[in-house]
């Protein structure tokens, strides 16, 4: 929370008075430069989940459970810090005698919710971690982020919102887009076609995530949410991972390494340098910092991996990101 502080002009006539030292000034402003870098550091990390789940020793749905286990401990620490400055700050803003505000009830519905809410999360993960085995990690990445075609029919049929029919136009062009990208660029190979579908499941099952859980974060505080979620989604996916035989420990150091590098990196470091970075920044201008996480994958596939993309892959890829935002600008101004 910051506070603004104003100073007086001194009388005519009157002597200036001595300036006093400040042992603390107050920190320079960010520049624009400083917090673009940071959404690309963002974009780095969170594109190399699908490196980690490719060299883990365990399955990638075991990878995808311990990546959300490992954020719950950071969530909650941070929704206790959130809570002790909020109490810290009431309590200099409250009247003499006033009781501390209480923090809201999970009611037996929102139970619901977030479970359900986790299950969707855990699909999300559990599919988009297996698609990087059989596709590439810049169709993985680029797949799972068409959410703003999947949101607007899904909010229509939901709850009645109407879809704003300027946003056909992205969407038809998305569609040619996966024409040329999924059709044309794999030439029906059925292991990549398998990985492409995957990975188009991802987008549809967070943005039932999305949808799910936008009302929890009104009620609720988002960090407290989002471990529970976080708790949820790691519990289910341990459970796919037992029914589909993956193993669930590593056996070796190098094993746990890639683990906790996963979550610092994907879960952590680049979910918390987008959330920190995005507030000072244009929505659109984030929006397209956002769009570079498929290029930023195929960077690393083709090193680490070898995987190549031909000119019809690229093509369709260029016309997706177009197309994405495209719709993102149109929603973004609708709201």
């Amino acid at each position: 929370m910051t506070t603004s502080t104003t100073s007086t002009a001194p009388e005519p006539g009157a002597a200036p008075e001595p300036a006093a030292p400040d042992p603390s000034p107050p920190p320079r402003p960010r520049s624009q430069a400083h917090y673009q870098g940071m959404v690309l550091l963002a974009v780095c990390c969170l594109a190399l989940g699908g490196v980690f789940v490719r060299i883990s020793e365990i399955g990638p749905v075991a990878t995808g459970a311990y990546r959300s286990l490992f954020a719950v401990p950071l969530l909650l620490g941070m929704s206790v810090a959130l809570s002790r400055n909020a109490g810290r700050t009431a309590k200099g803003g409250r009247a003499a005698g006033e009781a501390p505000a209480k923090q809201a009830r999970v009611t037996p519905r929102d139970r619901f919710l977030i479970v359900l809410g986790g299950l969707f999360l855990a699909a999300d993960l559990c599919l988009w971690n297996i698609s990087f085995l059989y596709t590439s990690l810049a169709e993985a990445n680029l797949l799972a982020n068409l959410v703003p075609f999947i949101i607007a029919p899904l909010l229509f049929f939901l709850f009645g919102d109407r879809i704003p029919w300027k946003l056909l136009f992205p969407a038809l062009l998305a569609l040619g887009g996966l024409y040329i990208l999924v059709i044309l660029g794999t030439g029906l190979d059925p292991r990549h076609l398998r990985g492409d579908v995957l990975a188009l499941m991802t987008a549809v099952f967070y943005a039932l995530f999305l949808v799910v859980t936008k009302g929890l974060r009104e009620r609720y505080e988002a960090t407290r949410i989002m471990a529970t979620l976080s708790l949820a989604c790691a519990a289910a996916c341990f459970v796919v991972a037992a029914i589909l035989g993956e193993s669930l420990w590593p056996t070796t150091a190098k094993g746990w390494l890639v683990l906790i590098a996963l979550a610092a990196t994907s879960q952590v470091l680049g979910q918390t340098l987008m959330a920190h970075a995005v507030k000072f920044l244009r929505l659109q201008l984030a929006a397209v910092y956002v769009l570079l996480q498929p290029v930023a994958a195929a960077a690393y596939g083709f090193v680490l991996f070898g995987q190549q993309l031909s000119w019809i892959q690229l093509s369709g890829i260029a016309i997706l990101l177009i197309s994405i935002f495209w719709a993102k600008n149109l929603l973004e101004g609708r709201s």
